[in-house]
């Protein structure tokens, strides 16, 4: 058989980047200072005068939703979701961007385990809690796995490659945060293909949006990469007098020093800005919180404001030693300003009477993390092991507000049901900023996943922690300090009943930061110290081509933490929440896919002083929700998918001592995406309708807050990969 050599390769011409219309002068600039960078030749080699006989390809689609392929697992490092003994969901930004989430809130939306507490189409942020215990805003989130702030600021989607939902606790795998759970946003790093993608975007009532995401490499075999992401969004928002304006940028790069060690660095910064904000709502314990659907969407006046900015920057090596060993060394800082005067209202009165109380506040997060880890594998006398060390370092520092008006502007009385518009008496925050309290936390940890056969193993971990938390009055004297050594211990007994599927039991131990006095509370500013919680876990996780299923049985004992009949914060008793935690996926015929679950819960508090409290149903908490998620991809038109999704949320009390509650809701929503070509270029373009039926309900958190839910809304966008 003779053989045939093509010729040598010609490279192509480097072609420039195309127009942009500008989101904002500097971002214009350095999109087209990236899109410009030099791109790698291309071969094209000459036609061969042999031709192969033609060749069919046939392709099934598939029907498996789109899903991260491992996720972060702190101490224990990077897992197939599968292969962990926990509990954890991902969502990576293909799915995000299809499901036109705009908030982890939105990304986890059909989770049966997640209730929304506050959403930011009108309040601060956008919060929820993961089988009835709230995220942690201080300790509960993280980037690429260290702690960061998000204190009522929503992290901007559009810059992170993968966010991740671990549900329960998380004291061995992170350190000290609630035990509702952890969501780890995955910064988007340097791809290596390139990357072209504008989209533009809009939001009933008038929000539009423009956004750029560009990545690649070059230099001397594609060493270097980037990966730059902008985001410009600005309009009035579906919700009556809500304006909202947000910006953001990132850009990763990393450096590939050899093939074994890669250095990485990376830089984000965003702000949100947004009028017409309301902070809460609270109803005299006498009175019943009135019908949803019969409150004015105007109870907030168009004044009020929450503005938020964070900047954050990271940078780390990861050395691969060997095929067996890797280590790795990173380092993360972040800020974020806030600066608010928002309404918060107390309803007097059965016929919706109530008076607005401006709150302004300016304050100021600042984080730093330090993490080594090392992660390994070897075999003693045919048992196999799977390590993970590591040592680490953060520091947490709030400078707040003592300048005058900190304590509200009272802007008088209003009605629910027809609220009239108040005259803005907020004659400024002279601003005296001052150190309100320090905490650092150094910690060392190692595990071990003992593989016995190929079937059982075992995972043991322990973290120690040595964590410091001191307070400070505006004179700088310490007021109080606090400090704690704790040994956080997990262990799991794991069985693969096949490749695909994994049977386990877990026990997790975890410590969170104490609570504090709200403004609103008779013994503000009260710090507490931290609360201990443990976690039982029968779970069982299987993932395949067809289908896939989690179903989890567990139980949470959690110290408590609550407002008294007294309006006095305080922490005494334990917190039991016991319940069933199950969804999967299937697909139920060639083109359709089912999504969905269910969560049976039952929390109750325990070991009370207070009779009144002792025995009652936890606050913020549903004894059932329900979520679910239809897609469609329609063969009469290839590319064309369309979804339905709706949630039911079951009742849930407002306060500790029960007198109040919020009833059942039922959202549902619509969306479509379409994936085409247009002059050779890859188009996709999507719309959705948020609770479709305009579904008017209460959330509640915080223990005696309530909160309007989200309007109906509309989103479309369109992108473009070039």
């Amino acid at each position: 058989m003779s053989s045939h050599r093509p010729s040598p390769a010609h490279a192509a011409p480097c072609l420039a980047a195309p127009r942009l219309s500008p989101i904002a002068s500097a971002v214009l600039g350095l999109t087209v200072a990236f899109a410009a960078l030099p791109v790698l030749a291309q071969t094209s080699p000459q036609a061969d005068p042999f031709v192969l006989p033609a060749a069919t390809v046939v392709a099934e689609r598939d029907s498996a939703p789109a899903k991260a392929e491992k996720v972060s697992g702190g101490a224990l490092g990077e897992r197939k979701a599968v292969d962990t003994p926990f509990s954890v969901v991902a969502a990576t930004s293909e799915e995000i961007q299809d499901r036109m989430a705009q908030t982890a809130s939105d990304v986890f939306r059909y989770d049966p385990a997640v209730s929304v507490l506050g959403d930011n189409a009108r309040t601060e942020n956008s919060y929820f809690a993961v089988r009835g215990m709230r995220i942690d805003m201080l300790n509960g989130i993280k980037v690429d796995g260290q702690n960061f702030v998000s204190w009522n600021a929503d992290l901007p989607l559009e810059l992170f490659d993968q966010v991740e939902l671990l549900k329960g606790l998380s004291g061995f795998m992170y350190g000290f945060g609630t035990p509702g759970g952890i969501i780890n946003y995955v910064v988007k790093r340097p791809t290596d293909e390139p990357l072209r993608q504008l989209s533009l975007g809009y939001q009933a009532n008038n929000v539009w949006s423009e956004k750029i995401d560009l990545g690649g490499r070059f230099g001397v075999d594609g060493r270097i990469g980037y990966r730059l992401n902008a985001v410009n969004e600005q309009g009035n928002t579906a919700e009556p007098n809500v304006h909202l304006r947000r910006q953001a940028f990132s850009l990763a790069t990393d450096f590939r020093v050899t093939p074994d060690l890669t250095w990485t660095a990376d830089v984000m910064y965003w702000k949100r800005k947004t009028k017409g904000t309301l902070f809460g709502m609270q109803f005299d314990s006498s009175l019943p919180i009135p019908d949803a659907s019969k409150v004015s969407r105007r109870i907030a006046q168009p004044f009020s404001y929450q503005d938020t900015e964070t900047i954050s920057a990271g940078t780390g090596f990861d050395y691969r030693i060997n095929d067996r060993w890797t280590a790795s060394l990173k380092y993360r800082f972040a800020r974020q300003e806030r600066d608010n005067g928002d309404s918060f209202l107390s309803v007097t009165d059965a016929a919706g009477n109530f008076t607005d109380t401006l709150y302004k506040w300016k304050s100021a997060y600042y984080y730093q993390a330090y993490d080594a880890m090392v992660q390994g594998k070897f075999e003693t006398g045919g048992i196999r092991h799977g390590i993970v060390a590591g040592i680490g370092y953060q520091s947490q520092v709030k400078v707040n507000d003592a300048g005058v008006g900190s304590n509200g502007v009272a802007l008088g009385t209003n009605n629910l049901y027809n609220p009239t518009l108040l005259p803005n008496l907020s004659l400024g925050l002279q601003s005296v900023p001052f150190r309100d309290y320090k905490i650092t936390q150094k910690s060392i940890y190692f595990s071990d996943t003992v593989q016995f056969t190929d079937r059982f193993s075992v995972l043991a971990g322990l973290r120690y922690t040595d964590f410091n938390q001191s307070s400070f009055a505006p004179s700088a004297q310490t007021t109080s300090s606090y400090g704690a050594r704790p040994v956080s211990p997990t262990v799991a007994l794991m069985y693969k009943t096949d490749a695909s599927s994994t049977a386990y039991v877990s026990y997790v131990e975890s410590l969170e930061q104490g609570g504090s006095a709200d403004v609103t509370n008779a013994n503000y500013p009260t710090v507490y110290g931290p609360l201990k919680s443990k976690q039982y876990e029968v779970g069982y996780k299987t993932d395949r081509r067809e289908w896939g299923a989690n179903i989890a049985l567990f139980r949470v004992d959690r110290g408590y933490e609550y407002t008294n009949s007294a309006n006095i914060f305080v922490q005494n008793g334990t917190q039991r929440f016991t319940g069933l935690d199950t969804s999967g996926w299937v697909r139920i015929a060639r083109d359709v896919r089912l999504m969905g679950g269910v969560l049976l819960l039952n929390a109750k508090a325990t070991g009370i002083d207070d009779p009144t409290v002792n025995g009652k149903r936890i606050f913020a908490t549903p004894r059932y929700t329900v979520g679910g998620r239809i897609e469609y991809d329609t063969p009469l038109l290839p590319g064309l998918t369309l979804a339905a999704g709706a949630k039911i949320t079951g009742d849930m009390a407002v306060d500790a001592v029960n007198n109040q509650s919020v009833p059942s809701y039922t959202t549902a929503d619509l969306s479509a995406r379409y994936l085409t070509r247009v002059a050779g270029k890859t188009v996709t373009l999507r719309a959705a309708v948020n609770n479709v039926f305009d579904k008017r309900y209460w959330t509640t958190s915080y223990g005696g807050f309530v909160l309007p839910g989200a309007s109906r809304t509309f989103l479309a966008n369109a992108t473009v990969q070039f």
